[in-house]
């Protein structure tokens, strides 16, 4: 197994990672799964005396530093200081004393010098491998030591293969991956405990599975997400991807998670889904016989969709198979091709003219039985599309023409008695405001005069060239009736 991590030369990226591994530890020598080889056997490390012993190798950092000219204290801050821990283990004697029976050591190891350089790391080689175990204290005649090794830049192929080779200790190696988590290796003899040093816990694994999902969301309306390629691709164990498969499905109306050819796939079934038991005839019977049976029936337009949408993603599940096939012939054709030019005599040529004859049948073959898969996709697909439509006009419940001209007569009634409405408020509202007759207008300006006089009366002053003059209402005063009596001619 090799690492295709390419590590990030960012320091603090490798020191974040330096801290997730010994947070992990620390609580890992607590776990009662972690059983490690004694010298009385393999005992859980929770029925023993623990003896943590936490470190790190910042001395040689600084030292590194000052050889490579980079006296940078903030520098410093973001390196990773090469931390570890040491656990003794052992167990009571005579009430009084212990008695060793076992060693644990964690260690981190970084590439320094092209952290400090600002260079891309390269993993941890064979000899920087062998130079960290060697580093670690000779352990005690007749204790067993478990030694456990993070590089924060992965592991060369030749670094695992020396792991395996030394004898005198188990050594597990733990490195973070490509895909965001981490890769464990341990020898046959620490296998099951090799999955305990893994410091992803299992709700960020499914995290990481979930964003996976929602980042290939376009697949499930096609091919579907299956088990195994997921797992694969994201370096998890298949049990956890099926579990979070089914969440998923539970969680989002419309998928299903089912297994089809003995893999669970995860693909979507309709805006409805039904349950298992919903697709008429059942799993066991005949796919033409199930096809006559349930389209045979009226009104079930949702178990159509469900039936039609699981055998879509079974066919384009098989062609994604196919299509891989192709891809391993094609690989195999080049790969004779290359044999005919590299060979000189001409009985290999005939062998091999032979073989690329051979195998070109075969991905004729393998071609046609895809364009055969293809078809049948299609075929189901526009059925499956076409009842989408139907059910989408059900559900719709669009009215008719005639519905129509009655509404929207309705409503033009309604915006009449609207509009009179609104002009019958507006008049009444400029009656209220400015609708008195003349007579009530009189009436109205000799109140407000009234009300203003004592304040408009200014006090007298014979500097004002106004002050002598009556009033303007004096001059409009009505004579008094004896006097409008002798002004008037007598008859005669």
């Amino acid at each position: 197994m090799s690492d295709s991590f390419h590590s990030s030369p960012d320091p603090s990226r490798h020191q974040q990672l330096e801290r997730q591994f010994i947070a992990h530890v620390e609580r890992l020598v607590t776990d009662d799964r972690l059983r490690l080889l004694t010298s009385r056997g393999r005992k859980s490390t929770v029925t023993l005396i623990r003896d943590v012993s936490p470190g790190d190798r910042g001395v040689e950092l600084i030292r590194l530093m000052s050889e490579m000219g980079k006296r940078d204290r903030r520098l410093e801050y973001q390196m990773p200081a090469g931390k570890m821990m040491d656990v003794a283990l052992s167990i009571k004697k005579w009430w009084l004393f212990k008695s060793p029976v076992g060693r644990f050591r964690a260690i981190c190891v970084s590439p320094w010098r092209a952290l400090l350089s600002g260079e891309t790391p390269p993993p941890i080689s064979a000899s920087d491998l062998m130079q960290a175990v060697s580093a670690t204290p000779p352990p005690l005649a007749g204790i067993p030591v478990t030694l456990a090794i993070m590089s924060t830049s992965g592991f060369s192929p030749e670094a695992r293969e020396a792991a395996l080779k030394i004898k005198d200790c188990t050594i597990i190696l733990v490195s973070p991956n490509d895909s965001g988590g981490w890769a464990v290796t341990a020898p046959p003899e620490a296998a099951d405990i090799a999955s305990l040093f893994d410091p992803e816990l299992d709700l960020e694994k499914r995290s990481r599975i979930r964003a996976e999902i929602d980042a290939n969301r376009v697949s499930l309306t096609s091919t579907g997400i299956a088990t195994d390629k997921l797992a694969a691709k994201l370096q998890v164990a298949p049990q956890l991807v099926e579990s979070e498969l089914k969440s998923y499905a539970r969680e989002n109306p419309g998928l299903t998670a089912k297994r089809l050819d003995g893999r669970l796939v995860l693909f979507r079934e309709g805006s409805a889904p039904l349950g298992a038991k919903a697709v008429s005839g059942g799993a066991d019977m005949p796919f033409i016989d199930r096809v006559k049976t349930l389209f045979a029936r009226k009104g079930e337009v949702e178990k159509k969709i469900a039936f039609l949408s699981e055998r879509r993603t079974a066919l384009s599940q098989q062609l994604d198979r196919g299509y891989e096939d192709m891809g391993v012939m094609e690989t195999k054709e080049a790969e004779l091709r290359q044999q005919f030019k590299d060979s000189a005599a001409d009985l290999p040529r005939r062998r091999i003219t032979s073989q690329l004859v051979q195998l070109r049948k075969d991905i004729e073959r393998r071609q046609q039985l895809l364009s055969v898969l293809n078809q049948q996709i299609n075929v189901v697909s526009t059925h499956l599309h076409n009842l989408e439509l139907q059910r989408q006009g059900k559900s719709a419940s669009l009215p008719d023409s005639e519905e129509m001209a009655a509404d929207a007569a309705a409503a033009e009634d309604v915006l009449a008695e609207l509009q009179a409405g609104s002009e019958l408020a507006e008049s009444v509202g400029t009656t209220a405001h400015g609708g008195m007759s003349a007579e009530e207008q009189a009436v109205y300006e000799e109140l407000l005069n009234e009300t203003k006089q004592p304040e408009a009366t200014p006090p007298a002053s014979t500097s004002s060239p106004q002050a002598a003059a009556p009033p303007p209402a004096a001059t409009n005063k009505t004579p008094p009736i004896s006097q409008r009596k002798r002004s008037e001619p007598e008859a005669g």
